[in-house]
């Protein structure tokens, strides 16, 4: 009788154990899954606000371009998840802006001419910049740029003689500036090869912040239309 309540009892406290360390593993498992999710949250987005700094370091290619030393030339970027609003700042031309929803893949250019705004709905062609003639390795170096941990990658082009050192930062997805392909993370300091000359860009500051819904959104008074319609509009009027 003592023998079978001994048994009775181990199968009891068996069960017991064996629930606990099922309940106890799923527990585990949860917290497991909710900290991947978090985690890849923070990785493949970005709310905030992104200040370049672009210098032109390079007019060989056209020596009859003229650039000013002292004119101040930004780009500043504010994120919010999937929808950016890219603002390119020139002290002697202005400001222009355009938004854009990666998600979806739409683009809009934000004119004004004549004390008249125009939003140019652009197609993925007009849109898209070509990266292919850009390409990266990777070179040991880590820096701090704009408050964000930099990793160091070689650029190569085929109008460049020499190599260009430039850096990237995994804390932010690189479709937040989509320049390049070829790099997993946000270039805090890279270069753009354009028809009048070699430009740096250098990540001045960082702001993780979440920016109102009207910021990336079309101004009221603003005349929707195709990039074509534009220029027709633009031709009559002169």
């Amino acid at each position: 009788m003592i023998k079978i309540t001994e048994i009775y009892g181990y199968f009891i406290f068996d069960d017991y154990f064996h629930g606990m360390i099922q309940k106890h593993f799923l527990v585990f498992l949860l917290l497991s899954l909710f900290c991947q999710n978090t985690i890849g949250q923070k990785t493949n987005s970005f709310s905030g606000e992104l200040i370049y700094k672009i210098t032109k370091v390079d007019a060989s290619m056209n020596p009859l371009s003229s650039d000013d030393e002292n004119s101040e030339n930004k780009v500043i970027i504010y994120a919010k998840d999937s929808l950016l609003k890219i603002v390119n700042f020139d002290s002697q031309n202005g400001y222009q802006e355009c938004l854009k929803h990666m998600t979806r893949g739409k683009s809009i250019l934000l004119l004004e001419i004549d004390d008249k705004g125009f939003a140019i709905r652009m197609n993925n062609e007009q849109s898209m910049n070509n990266d292919s003639l850009y390409s990266f390795k990777r070179k040991c170096g880590i820096k701090k740029i704009g408050g964000l941990k930099s990793k160091k990658t070689i650029m190569n082009h085929p109008l460049l003689a020499n190599e260009l050192i430039c850096f990237y930062s995994k804390n932010i997805p690189s479709r937040y500036l989509n320049n390049f392909s070829g790099l997993s993370g946000i270039p805090t300091l890279y270069y753009i090869v354009n028809d009048d000359g070699l430009y740096r860009y250098i990540l001045e500051s960082h702001r993780s912040y979440d920016p109102p819904l009207s910021m990336f959104m079309i101004p009221e008074d603003y005349e929707i239309v195709t990039m074509d319609e534009f220029i027709d509009k633009v031709n009559s009027d002169n």
